[in-house]
């Protein structure tokens, strides 16, 4: 055992708290009781929450419902409509027989209050409800759109003034061979749909369906509200929230001011809104009661057990934790020298105490092990790996360190950017192994002719090398380009498909001094211009040139 350990331990046994864990266990034992309680409260909760998306749920499945039985009405109609529209277009102008016709296409559809004919001036011809023969259409937007737009149309829910209930009527125009109009075809759609649903809603929880238009007037409503038909509600909260959005779900007072949980959807090819409610006490009848006597429970205990918090909490149990969390966070922090054992503990905590240190030391190791395997890594990252040069990577940070260090010095700054010539050519002939020793002779060679110069030899990319030199002007540069390219053309590398038999280079250099609105990318982009008019004023040669002078030449 260590100095420092028996140190800790006999501090430990002259400052020994006044109770062990297992007293200050009794204590917490004392306070199980309140999170019995929060667990009944949270249940009761979660229940009345069950509840009440229970209730979401059947009210928004109610609506959508409702609004799949209206949407398939109007697919059912629209296809019936078309298909009479075609049939009437091609019956002859004098035919007698219309309502007869018309009533051959209604067969037994349920939804459908009646079938009607309207000539171009808006005048019902014939219909398979008498009563409505003669009536004026010509104004109603559903005729206007369905002559003027030759489609089907649909108009939106209104109180019918022949039958004063809530109608909806579908258009479809007659078009003849010769492109002329020969009326409408129109069909007044009844509204079983909701009473089906209202059926639904009503068996439980009290529910209430009912239909408003866009401007909030009540088209339809079960029968709890039917005597509120033809009313406006649109300044009333749950209108707000109605018209507000195509679909979703609220709480609010209904129309007839019980509080209710309700859904909502915009029926389908119309601007009117089906609301499906249930009652919102009869949802939670039962569980607020339970509730309030549990929060009543939950209040007594509560005041119980902060007394108990506050005079021995804070001492027998949240203060040693506080301090092992301290030492913890300053691990975390990385203050790894730090030592929990330095302080007294109980019995029962010391071995976390001693397993935190443990931690700290075993982190630090690692921390140290991390540290030199991410230089190395680095390093790695670095390094070209056919030629054991610098790559691209390495080439770039070196190059923006070098540009620094020169503007802060104001020296020169050259570079040369090399290429070998026709290297895909090589390739082709003699393959790739030999490319690539190719490739690791030119980087050695380049390495042994700048030795004394260049700050940094890398592989740029492919066959391309560049030469960092910090300090050389660009006539000393170019001097040691010149040689760099003899010492390879000397090399006398077989190159078959070079025009003098051997590989040679082509190198284009620049050195500047670092200005105030230049970047390490000018340089590089200069050199790389003089590498390019070698390469295009033949290869195997040196370029060197102002910037001025290479945007002239190329």
């Amino acid at each position: 055992m260590s100095d420092q350990q028996s140190k800790a331990r006999n501090a430990a046994q002259r400052h020994k708290p006044l109770l062990s864990i297992r007293a200050r266990l009794i204590v917490l034992a004392l306070l199980a009781i309140v999170p019995l309680m929060f667990e009944r409260v949270r249940d009761l909760e979660a229940a009345r929450a069950e509840h009440t998306d229970a209730a979401y749920a059947q009210v928004m499945n109610l609506a959508r419902r409702g609004a799949d039985r209206q949407r398939e009405n109007i697919y059912s109609i629209r296809a019936l409509l078309q298909v009479a529209a075609r049939v009437y277009a091609g019956l002859p102008a004098d035919d007698v027989n219309c309502a007869q016709y018309l009533g051959e296409f209604t067969g037994s559809v349920p939804w459908l209050r009646n079938l009607s004919v309207a000539g171009p001036d808006g005048r019902i011809k014939c219909s398979t409800d008498p009563s409505v023969v003669g009536l004026n259409v010509a104004d109603r937007p559903h005729f206007q759109d369905a002559l003027t737009e030759r489609d089907f149309s649909l108009s939106d829910y209104f109180v019918n003034t022949v039958h004063q209930e809530p109608s909806l009527v579908a258009a479809a125009p007659a078009v003849a061979e010769n492109g002329t109009v020969r009326g409408v075809v129109l069909a007044s759609i009844n509204l079983q749909w909701m009473g089906e649903i209202a059926a639904d809603a009503t068996k439980q929880f009290g529910g209430s369906v009912l239909l408003f238009d866009d401007r909030g007037a009540l088209v339809a409503a079960s029968a709890d509200a039917e005597s509120l038909t033809g009313k406006n509600f649109a300044d009333t909260p749950l209108l707000n929230a109605v018209l507000a959005g195509a679909e979703g779900t609220t709480a609010a007072a209904g129309i007839d001011g019980i509080r209710r949980i309700f859904g909502y959807v915009r029926v389908p090819w119309t601007r009117a809104r089906l609301v499906v409610g249930l009652d919102d006490r009869a949802v939670h009848s039962g569980i607020d009661r339970e509730l309030n006597i549990a929060y009543l429970q939950l209040a007594l205990f509560g005041i119980f057990v902060l007394l108990i918090a506050w005079f021995g909490g804070e001492q027998l149990v949240v203060r040693p934790i506080r301090a092992l969390v301290r030492t913890a966070a300053r691990f975390g922090r990385g203050d790894l020298h730090v030592r929990a054992a330095e302080e007294s503990w109980i019995a029962e905590f010391q071995p976390l105490a001693a397993a935190l240190d443990d931690m700290a030391q075993k982190l630090a190791a690692r921390e140290e092990e991390l540290c030199i395997a991410n230089q190395h890594l680095e390093e790695l990252a670095s390094l070209d790996g056919l030629t054991g040069l610098a790559n691209r990577r390495g080439f770039d940070r070196e190059l923006e360190q070098a540009w620094r260090h020169a503007g802060e010095k104001h020296e020169p700054l050259a570079l040369m950017m090399i290429d070998i010539d026709h290297f895909k050519l090589y390739n082709d002939r003699y393959g790739h192994v030999a490319g690539d020793t190719c490739l690791r002779s030119v980087g050695e060679t380049l390495s042994l002719v700048t030795l004394n110069s260049a700050v940094l030899v890398a592989r740029y990319g492919g066959e391309e090398f560049a030469l960092l030199l910090p300090g050389l002007d660009l006539e000393r540069t170019a001097a040691l380009a010149e040689e760099a390219r003899k010492s390879i053309e000397d090399l006398l590398i077989t190159h078959a498909e070079s025009p003098g038999g051997h590989v040679t280079i082509s190198v284009g250099v620049h050195a500047m001094v670092p200005e105030k609105f230049e970047t390490a990318a000018d340089l590089v982009e200069a050199a790389d211009r003089a590498l390019y008019e070698a390469k295009r004023h033949g290869r195997n040669r040196v370029v060197a040139r102002t910037p001025l002078l290479l945007r002239a030449a190329s």
